[in-house]
């Protein structure tokens, strides 16, 4: 049997994937995610039941390891047919030459889905390779190794390269402290943290003009973190509930955080916050609740038994990809094959951990007993906190406006009254909210921003002015601001607001799209409104 405690927050996880699909506009677009997830967590379980003896979960190690070099192979056979775009040359180059195969046409392999694969996977076969006394196999595993690392060398993946960086440096402190007296192994240590962060040092200070391929990485960066950031402002929205699983972010992320109508960005390029905007505040504090416990375990059996080599290798599998999970979430993307890589990695972990630790069954019960307590104090806290406290009573009223407000907007198959009911329902719930909290900005935002739709704009301006006042970075925001001040016939007022974003040329080319529109609509005076904003910033 699994540890109790990863094993509860595993299910907990599952569940918070089967009630993600309620609060989705289209709860079709989730149910790839769905399976994936419950897949997943099923595949964790019966490792963890069936691997009874060490070799069981070495066989169950040893095949997973297997397909994951045939997949390896499959995608450097096939790499010179995708004309994979923002691939250096010398990689393109490699991957041309290398292509082995005729065009085998299975699936789309999207670079950074199969370094996540591979990167779970990898120190899974490192581990075997070291492990194994047959030749035959150790030459097999060797032979997997290489093309492991090939594949992933050409997926030009620098989260994927970060994650399993990571995992060998950690290897190498493990070994140090383990091989070398305390004040040494701790000197050497300090020396490879110093190492890295003068690298992190010499970027800031100007080194990376030297070095194009970091500049293409900060850039990227950057770029990441204005995501972060607007996603975070999206996820406050819907804080409880999420916007729901699947491929919802795009259009939820476009309409209300950048307020344009079309997709731009199709998933939140971070694992936690793909979570929690997908599986709600649920499904995250059970992912931290399976990072936190996987850890301890590890620590444990680490410091107390001699687990098979097999076990590093699958709880190193798991931190690079967490660690690549820091700036990507292709489990979301391919999730029939990147998520359960990860849930694979996390039941031999479990249950290698459990054989080392040699833990009899009639201590289970015990176990429970003492985490039930615990479990039942807290989840008590959690709804006492709820009930009780105004500020996240306010801010579940405003999740169930944006809930609303979402399907009201982007639901396939609704007519128009039952439309029109959602966005009522939604006003209602944001008002509710800034009853309790007149200052969260995130109803005042939202109903600011739908008063703008349903063509009220002077009751829009005040609220949009406290929600811009409160969150200064945030198109949502911001622009929405802006647009309101355009309708009112602000115009001075809504050029030096947009002049905040960073995008201008965007806008100025949006203000005139909206200025021919509403000539089209026999609306002279706010087309004259937007055409006069945009010439004020485009002259800013």
């Amino acid at each position: 049997m699994p540890p109790i405690a990863l094993t509860l927050f595993v299910v907990l996880f599952a569940a918070s994937a089967v009630l993600g699909l309620r609060p989705a506009y289209d709860p079709s677009l989730g149910q790839g995610a769905l399976n994936a997830v419950l897949g997943s967590a099923f595949l964790y379980l019966a490792i963890g039941l069936l691997a009874r003896t060490t070799a069981a979960a070495r066989a169950v190690g040893a095949l997973v390891t297997l397909a994951g070099g045939v997949f390896a192979l499959y995608f450097i056979s096939q790499f010179a047919y995708h004309n994979y775009p923002d691939t250096p040359a010398l990689i393109e180059r490699l991957g041309n030459q290398t292509t082995f195969l005729p065009p085998i046409w299975l699936m789309y392999l999207h670079p950074n889905g199969v370094a996540t694969l591979l990167e779970v996977l990898l120190p899974l076969a490192v581990a075997l390779f070291l492990s194994s006394r047959k030749l035959p196999l150790k030459i097999l595993c060797a032979f997997v190794i290489v093309v492991m690392l090939y594949a992933v060398f050409l997926t030009f993946s620098r989260g994927a390269w970060i994650g399993l960086g990571t995992a060998a440096a950690l290897v190498l402190a493990l070994a140090l402290a383990s091989r070398l007296p305390r004040d040494l192994a701790m000197a050497a240590i300090v020396a490879i943290v110093v190492l890295a962060a003068g690298g992190v040092v010499f970027v800031l200070a100007g080194g990376i003009e030297r070095l194009p391929f970091l500049q293409s990485t900060v850039a990227a960066a950057e770029s990441r973190l204005t995501l972060y950031r607007n996603a975070l402002y999206l996820a406050s929205d819907y804080a409880y509930t999420g916007i729901g699983l699947g491929d919802t972010f795009a259009m939820v992320y476009s309409r209300y955080s950048l307020l344009i109508f079309v997709p731009f960005l199709t998933y939140a390029h971070n694992l936690f916050l793909s979570v929690w905007l997908g599986q709600g505040l649920l499904g995250l504090l059970a992912l931290a609740g399976i990072v936190v416990t996987f850890y301890v375990l590890v620590a444990r059996v680490t410091r107390r038994a001699a687990p098979d080599a097999l076990f590093h290798g699958a709880w190193l599998g798991v931190t690079a990809t967490l660690v690549h999970g820091l700036t990507d979430s292709r489990q979301y993307i391919e999730s029939p094959w990147a998520m359960p890589a990860l849930f694979i990695a996390l039941g031999l972990t479990a249950a290698l951990g459990r054989l080392a630790l040699r833990e009899q069954p009639f201590e289970r019960p015990r176990l429970a007993v003492r985490l039930a307590v615990p479990v039942v104090i807290g989840a008590a806290a959690v709804v006492a906190a709820l009930a009780l406290n105004v500020p996240l009573r306010a801010l579940w009223a405003a999740n169930q406006g944006a809930v609303d407000e979402t399907h009201a907007e982007l639901a396939p198959g609704l007519d128009e009254t039952r439309r029109a009911e959602l966005r009522e329902s939604a006003i209602q719930h944001y008002q509710a909210a800034l009853a309790l909290d007149p200052g969260q900005p995130n109803a005042s935002r939202r109903l600011g921003n739908l008063y703008v739709a349903l063509e009220r704009y002077d009751e829009a301006v005040p609220l949009l002015e406290r929600a811009a006042a409160a969150e200064p970075e945030y198109p949502g925001a911001v622009k929405g601001l802006g647009l309101a001040y355009v309708w009112v016939g602000r115009t001075e007022d809504a050029a030096r607001t947009l002049a905040r974003l960073d995008n201008r040329r965007d806008i100025v080319n949006e203000l005139y799209t909206w200025s021919a529109f509403q000539g089209e609509q026999n609306r002279p005076d706010l087309a004259a409104y937007a055409r006069e904003t945009a010439d004020r910033l485009d002259g800013m």
